[in-house]
């Protein structure tokens, strides 16, 4: 699904009435009938019900008009407080002017005494609708907005936002000063960037995307570059199993990791492998951890190879790796090889040989940090999944930088060497060699634990073996990471979650959400 700035989505308001003549009225209309269905939904009963519709002069107001009309139409208890002293214009007139002469009641927010009002409306009040500012609110609320915001904030009422909650800006998701915090936040037509990524989204609470009848065909013709992952999109990408297919049919991942001390890495990319149907799985390791790994793997193809005093991967490792690289279908690099001066020279020249896709995760990131010019020799596809400590060692950033603009700096170490960047957090993103942009919307803080990453970068491997599409097996899997990580939050809990249960919940996932 793609997702736009309130830039982006001004535009496309803009030639859905120009361009396709689609009358500004009708699409408010549908609008703020969205938002009532929404409203509906939840509280079944509306007669009788007290709602606040506190609504700006523009458009995101006059939506708001809309929501009044038919919520006093169904019965309920409807009161607008509207802020500014600017006339309404165009269809929010029309809604006005219509609004005008129902049983609603009214009042202007201009002095202390209308907020005082407000304040004591909202102790009896049980929704309340925020109609202040839309998707082209810049900067900072302040003066009379500011106090408007704040009182609605301290109320009980449940808080619905229409299009996006007031005060938040639609471009970046940034808050810079009061800002409407929602249960729930309707959007039209389409996800606004702001709504999705932090700490906008903080900020949204459930978010609920509704169709307002803006052309599909208008919407794809445009080149929009960033996109949310969901199920539906996950589901497309599932490959399904034929009767007389064999392991042979679904990719054999390659993992090249682990060194003394670090096996447990190489286990759990493994399972994450395994667990998203690779049909075939081979571990290439340092020779002293090799016996101890394939006791413990049954179903796991070990591989022992030359390795450095200090029980890790060296020069003298690689020409016996590369022996391993036929008929496989993706490789890992990274899982737990530890740090020897070495591995980076060893990275550069396997780089240079393959002609597979290659995942790079963990100390491999921290190798290649060292020296990111060696991914400008790779013939295959490169897939790079850091968390933001590794992602700041990459672009020499500190990790605050990075989460205060991590699609940017996704997007720039992607496009930049041409790679895949799976930059890892709440909000996974997702870049493109050509700089497209894929935002996550599963996950859980039971990730937040060791080892869950390595699953992640098994099961990117396995998918890509499935499905070659790299662009759809990282997000496939990214989301079905995600997803494990809110069933062992359900199951298990987030304290005492581990990389293993992980593991175990993918299976279940997938066939509870997908019946696979």
């Amino acid at each position: 699904m793609f997702v736009v700035t309130g830039t982006e989505m001004a535009l496309i308001d803009k030639m859905a009435i120009n361009e396709w003549g689609i009358p500004e009225l009708i699409l408010m209309e549908n609008a703020g009938l969205k938002v009532v269905e929404e409203i509906k939904e939840r509280f079944q009963q509306l007669i009788g019900k007290k709602v606040i519709v506190v609504a700006g002069r523009g458009n995101n107001g006059g939506d708001g008009l809309v929501i009044a009309r038919h919520l006093s139409n169904l019965g309920a208890d409807v009161k607008v407080f509207m802020l500014g002293t600017k006339e309404y214009k165009g269809a929010a007139l029309v809604n006005y002017k219509i609004a005008q002469k129902l049983p609603i009641k009214w009042q202007l927010l201009e002095n202390e005494n209308s907020l005082h009002l407000l304040k004591l409306s909202l102790h009896y009040t049980d929704i309340v609708v925020d109609a202040l500012f839309g998707t082209g609110f810049k900067g900072i609320v302040q003066g009379l907005a500011a106090k408007v915001i704040e009182i609605i904030n301290e109320s009980n009422s449940f808080i619905l936002s229409v299009d996006i909650p007031s005060g938040l800006d639609a471009d970046t998701g940034k808050v810079f000063g009061p800002c409407i915090k929602a249960d729930t936040t309707v959007t039209f037509a389409l996800p606004k960037l702001g709504l999705v990524i932090q700490p906008g989204c903080n900020f949204a609470g459930q978010l609920k995307i509704v169709d307002i009848s803006i052309p599909s065909d208008l919407i794809n013709k445009l080149d929009i570059d960033k996109n949310l992952i969901t199920k539906n999109e996950v589901e497309k990408s599932l490959p399904r199993r034929k009767e007389d297919s064999h392991k042979g049919s679904y990719g054999h991942l390659l993992i090249v990791g682990g060194s003394l001390g670090m096996m447990g890495a190489v286990h759990l990319a493994a399972s994450g492998g395994f667990a998203l149907g690779a049909g075939l799985v081979t571990a290439v390791v340092p020779r002293s951890i090799q016996p101890s790994l394939a006791s413990s793997f049954p179903e796991l193809i070990t591989q022992p190879v030359s390795e450095t005093p200090q029980g890790t991967f060296g020069f003298i490792s690689g020409p016996e790796i590369i022996k391993y690289l036929p008929r496989k279908t993706a490789l890992v690099f990274g899982p737990g090889v530890g740090k020897h001066n070495e591995l980076q020279p060893l990275l550069k020249w396997l780089i240079d040989q393959l002609e597979i896709p290659v995942v790079i995760d963990a100390d491999g990131l921290n190798v290649l940090a060292e020296d990111l010019g060696i991914l400008s020799a790779a013939k295959a596809p490169v897939i790079l999944t850091p968390h933001p400590g590794e992602m700041s060692r990459l672009l020499n950033m500190s990790p605050k930088e990075i989460q205060d603009a991590r699609l940017e700096a996704t997007r720039s170490l992607a496009v930049k060497y041409r790679v895949w960047v799976v930059l890892k957090g709440y909000k996974t993103v997702i870049a493109t060699p050509k700089g497209n942009l894929f935002i996550n919307t599963s996950g859980s803080p039971a990730l937040a634990t060791a080892g869950t990453g390595d699953v992640l970068t098994g099961m990117i491997g396995a998918m890509i073996g499935q499905i070659g599409d790299i662009t759809r097996a990282i997000c496939a899997s990214v989301y079905l990471h995600g997803l494990a990580g809110q069933f062992v939050s359900r199951e298990i809990g987030e304290i005492s979650s581990k990389a293993s249960h992980v593991v175990e919940a993918v299976p279940k996932i997938l066939k509870k959400e997908f019946s696979l």
